[in-house]
């Protein structure tokens, strides 16, 4: 049976801006872009929360809600070195750790004793180090573990021994499973599904029929299944940049010469990936649209056989150009938001793997 722990620190950038100047403790506090720069935010603290402030939260509506909160640039360098440290306890304790971000990460730590027992070290470790406090789950798969993580937030501690795993699923409610959002919550409400034992009861064909592939993991999740591994290699498999206008932009030639930034910003970034963690291949190149209504769209472009080798000779400006134009042909909106980026080839789609037949077999 895994032992699988899942920490995640609490309003892990609120937090640090709150340990580094105590004035902020007891007050309402956002970390992201200021207002009046149609900006949103990337956390909150718990006070601010009691108001309905939440994470990517537009900065100016979270003023609304309320008005006395701080707000705060988030200074990502100080907040890496936080997580580098956070990262190195981890590693006290298992050679399986799977960062998910800068605040969040699985250990599995099967081999162990007792996994609440590292559970607890890593939780002090933690303050005594940084100063700051992390919510902790314990639990034989990943799902359950974060799960567990939210359970006692913030600064908690729970643990789902197997013993407990199928009475503690069967009253859990569907909208705490990892990927329902509000649509998904809206589809449940539908076909009157609460917990996951109403999940359970619904058969699979008709759940695919709403969540497509989804639907087999959220019909494991329902049983307290879940046969991830934890992996301590990742791979990146995309890299992005994006930009949110101060004022709606709808002059295309405006928006090219944003474009031509973003493009600049993009390909810096993609050399010093390459440099840091060697050249890879391109799949794809993309550009999305964010327009004043806030609805969104996308086009891609696919790259041929031939096109894979060299990527600064393929990314050229007037492709994501002409990308542009086409997502401004769908919608003649004015544009609040624009991004563009890549996606690489993997090494599992590089060197595919043929599985085995013969567990089908009769």
């Amino acid at each position: 049976m895994k032992k699988i722990i899942h920490v995640d620190m609490d309003c892990f950038y609120a937090q640090v801006e709150m340990r580094d100047n105590p004035s902020l403790r007891n007050v309402p506090l956002g970390i992201g872009g200021l207002p009046g720069t149609r900006s949103v935010l990337c956390t909150s603290n718990y006070i601010a929360r009691k108001f309905g402030v939440k994470s990517a939260m537009p900065t100016d509506y979270a003023i609304k809600l309320c008005p006395n909160l701080v707000v705060i640039v988030p200074n990502f360098r100080k907040y890496s070195e936080a997580s580098e440290i956070i990262q190195s306890i981890f590693h006290r304790y298992s050679t399986l750790v799977e960062p998910v971000s800068l605040d969040e990460a699985y250990l599995d730590v099967s081999d162990a004793e007792s996994a609440t027992c590292i559970a607890m070290e890593i939780k002090k470790a933690i303050f005594a180090r940084t100063g700051l406090t992390a919510s902790v789950g314990v639990a034989p798969n990943k799902f359950l573990a974060k799960i567990a993580s939210d359970w006692k937030k913030p600064d908690g501690l729970f643990v789902i021994p197997p013993v407990n795993v199928e009475s503690f699923v069967k009253a859990l409610p569907v909208k705490l499973i990892p990927g329902i959002g509000k649509k998904g919550q809206e589809i449940f409400d539908s076909i009157g599904v609460k917990t996951c034992d109403d999940l359970k009861k619904i058969p699979h064909e008709i759940l695919s029929q709403y969540f497509g592939k989804f639907s087999y993991s959220l019909y494991q999740y329902a049983k307290g299944i879940d046969d991830r591994e934890v992996i301590s290699d990742w791979e990146r498999k995309s890299l992005s940049v994006e930009t949110t206008f101060s004022k709606d932009i709808s002059e295309e030639n405006i928006l090219q010469l944003e474009l031509k930034d973003l493009y600049d910003e993009m390909l810096s970034r993609l050399e010093a990936h390459f440099d840091e963690e060697g050249e890879k291949k391109l799949k794809k190149f993309y550009i999305k649209v964010k327009f004043n209504d806030f609805s969104r769209t996308s086009c891609e472009e696919t790259l041929r056989t031939h096109e894979l080798e060299d990527w600064r000779s393929l990314l050229q400006l007037d492709r994501f150009y002409t990308l542009l134009s086409h997502c401004l042909q769908k919608k003649g909106n004015a544009v609040r938001l624009i991004g563009l980026g890549v996606r690489f080839i993997t090494q599992e789609e590089f060197n595919p793997v043929q599985l085995s037949l013969l567990p089908f077999c009769g």
